[in-house]
């Protein structure tokens, strides 16, 4: 575990000009940042710490996040999109936390990452968030969406119930989180092996979940074909598609496109 010397010489970052004006048709801020800390929150997930003047005042809400610069690739700026987890605004600093399976240019960046690393982006970001007349919140997905489940699950007030079943690789890999609400379900639920990518474990936790009284919302996150198959389930479940929040955030088999969103039909 290190942190980051303020004091340190560091390379200029590039790219501000263009994440402005990005920025500005998005109506959200640009933000020049740093690496300030970099940790293993599990063997499959590593916390970047960022931190920047411009972070004051940032007020995300639960689930959003920044979308973060990584180069140009054939003249074109490649961006991945990564959950505020935590957001401390008198330290002046934000942990992302990042999944590490597969090899696009986020893992590379997550796991190569140094203290005092420049970076720019943009945010916050994000249009799915707390239902705010729900008596429960079901979160259901795989690790990619583990930032954005348990961020938003922390939100959830103590007179509410969480339901929450996170994919992740198997026993160590659990990530910590402070959750005020009641929780309801295996909380994580284990690859044992297993490729990721393949909806049946989830599919298999969401039939043992129970259908509880009152009104209800799901987030659903994670690869591409596994939100479909969870949201169809969902439907099934009894839930009507507006009381469905769903958001792929990678697709087996296929690279992200240069805004950081998996490929579509």
């Amino acid at each position: 575990m290190a942190f980051f010397d303020s004091t340190k010489a560091r390379p200029a970052a590039e790219g501000r000009a263009e994440n402005e004006s990005l920025a500005e048709r998005l109506g959200i801020r640009a933000l020049s940042l740093r690496v300030s800390h970099v940790t293993a929150i599990t063997p499959s997930c590593r916390r970047i710490q960022v931190e920047g003047d411009e972070l004051e005042n940032l007020n995300p809400l639960p689930g959003q996040d920044l979308m973060i610069s990584l180069g140009a690739e054939n003249a074109r700026t490649r961006r991945r999109r990564y959950t505020i987890r935590h957001f401390d605004p008198a330290e002046g600093h934000v942990d992302l936390d990042i999944a590490l399976h597969g090899d696009g240019p986020g893992v590379r960046w997550a796991t190569t990452a140094e203290l005092g690393d420049p970076l720019e982006a943009v945010g916050p970001r994000g249009k799915i968030g707390l239902d705010p007349g729900a008596d429960w919140h079901l979160f259901i997905g795989d690790d990619s969406f583990a930032p954005a489940a348990l961020n938003m699950a922390e939100a959830v007030p103590a007179h509410a119930t969480v339901l929450l079943a996170i994919e992740i690789d198997g026993p160590g890999h659990e990530q910590p989180a402070a959750i005020d609400a009641a929780v309801v379900g295996p909380r994580w639920v284990y690859r044992d092996g297993a490729a990721p990518g393949d909806p049946a474990p989830l599919l298999g936790a969401l039939a043992e979940l129970p259908l509880l009284d009152g009104s209800g919302h799901a987030y659903v996150g994670g690869e591409y074909a596994m939100v479909g198959a969870l949201g169809k389930a969902l439907g099934e479940w009894g839930l009507g598609a507006e009381l469905i929040s769903a958001k792929p955030y990678w697709r087996l088999g296929r690279q992200n496109a240069a805004n950081g969103e998996p490929e579509r039909d």
